[in-house]
């Protein structure tokens, strides 16, 4: 039984794209060449990949003409106000930390074709036809270009954005902030909504650095991975992983959320309660052992919470990792959902501007120096994000909204909460799961469903 790393994840059946040119487009005025500093929370093990996304648009031809120049031309205007996406990645001259050189050399821009359709993809519904010829990756984040868009036209009429982002350079909010600002320049908008801020100054560590917690979230390499797991995910590979989805309803959300509100006579979030199904639920799946230790962890957007709060439009990493921890696998199965709610607010309330700055001197005193394809992934710990507040959804390049927005990647964080479908109301859930998992995963939700 072996775990799923990095280098295994893109090795799946492929829709067959043609690439039709791919080429540099640079800012449209002249940006300055300097070395830009990344905070630590730029430069932990798991921001040293991709941050991807597939935005799926239909019907394009009836809306705009030549949407592929449109979408080139405004990316280049919105790269002169976002000009470190514009550079490259390097290292610092004692090579342990990664900086931004603003070179000016622009983002890669690919424009592609295919012969299938959209409805063939499945919806999505598993990992089989991959994505991966939507989006251009390159094998190394370094010294290549930091910001990737592959425009891919479907026999149907549809289109495909794939944006790959160095994450060092940007969170998932950023990213979407700097999509929708492409998108109001490619809409004729006469200035961005949001002015971007770079500031990553303001999340330097203190001198010498403070660490007033243990960071148990964390290990030597930066990443998070219970470095005491005796269980691993099987003799799967991880392109043999499976992805099921699930609708809940805002009438079965309000059945899951009421009693638990009741009991606890205060406010529950529709987050809360999602994450303590999933934690049951893959807990369940995986057939973790009842007596060993689980976690589920979590991205909490900090920007409000640091003292004082990050400015509007930063577009860095402001992530702090949510960690809510049960001794045993038991009281998470076995336990109410209450009770995991309980320990998931818990982990949430303990996020303060203390302890993500304790977060960021423990980073400086632990630089990582593995790479991101020595990092394994520990079935007791449940990650998950939650996209639905990202602003991915709302990126409109005179297109129409997109009907489907998708992560490039699930390795890291196997769930995923999602807007609803067109004119549902409700939250998808996404679990990505080796295939022994899945009926079990599909009973527990439906549960609920």
């Amino acid at each position: 039984m072996e775990s799923v790393n990095m280098k295994e994840y893109c090795s799946q059946v492929q829709v067959p794209v043609n690439l039709i040119a791919s080429i540099m487009v640079p800012p449209s005025r002249p940006s300055p060449k300097t070395m830009l500093y990344l905070s630590n929370l730029d430069d932990q093990i798991v921001s040293r990949i991709t941050f991807d996304a597939l935005l799926v648009y239909t019907n394009v031809s009836q809306k705009v003409q030549n949407p592929v120049k449109v979408i080139r031309d405004a990316l280049s205007e919105a790269l002169a106000y976002y000009y470190p996406l514009a550079g490259r990645v390097t290292r610092t001259q004692d090579g342990r930390k990664f900086q931004v050189e603003c070179t000016g050399e622009g983002a890669l821009f690919v424009e592609a074709a295919t012969d299938n359709t959209l409805s063939e993809l499945g919806i999505l519904e598993d990992l089989k036809p991959s994505f991966a010829p939507l989006l251009h990756h390159f094998a190394e984040v370094e010294d290549v270009p930091a910001l990737i868009f592959q425009v891919t036209r479907f026999k149907c009429g549809g289109l495909v954005v794939g944006a790959s982002f160095s994450h060092s350079l940007c969170d998932g909010r950023g990213a979407a902030q700097f999509l929708n600002g492409v998108a109001e320049i490619a809409r004729g908008e006469a200035k961005l909504s949001i002015e971007p801020v770079w500031q990553r100054e303001v999340l330097k560590p203190h001198q010498p650095p403070i660490v007033r917690f243990p960071h148990d979230e964390f290990v030597e390499s930066g990443f998070l991975v219970n470095p005491n797991s005796a269980i691993q995910l099987g003799n799967v590979k991880a392109d043999d992983l499976v992805i099921s989805s699930f609708f809940l309803s805002s009438d079965a959300l309000q059945r899951i959320k009421q009693p638990i509100a009741e009991a606890l006579e205060e406010h529950c979030t529709t987050f809360e309660v999602l994450s303590a199904l999933a934690w049951r639920a893959r807990t369940i799946a995986l057939g973790i052992s009842l007596h060993r230790a689980v976690r589920l962890i979590f991205a909490v957007d900090v920007r409000t919470v640091l003292k004082p709060p990050l400015a509007e439009g930063y577009y860095g990493n402001a992530v702090y990792l949510g960690c809510a921890r049960s001794a045993t696998a038991q009281e998470v199965v076995n336990g109410s959902l209450l009770h995991a709610v309980k320990m998931i607010k818990k982990a949430k309330t303990s996020v303060n501007d203390e302890r993500v700055r304790s977060s960021i001197s423990f980073l400086e005193m632990k630089r990582p120096f593995q790479k991101i394809t020595d990092v394994q992934i520990c079935p007791e710990d449940t990650c998950l994000s939650d996209w639905r507040w990202l602003g991915f959804h709302q990126v409109d390049f005179g297109l129409g909204q997109p009907s489907i927005v998708w992560p490039g990647k699930f390795l890291f964080c196997p769930i995923l909460m999602l807007p609803p479908p067109e004119s549902k109301s409700g939250v998808m859930m996404v679990f990505c799961v080796p295939p022994p998992a899945l009926k079990a995963v599909q009973t527990e939700m439906h549960r609920f469903i």
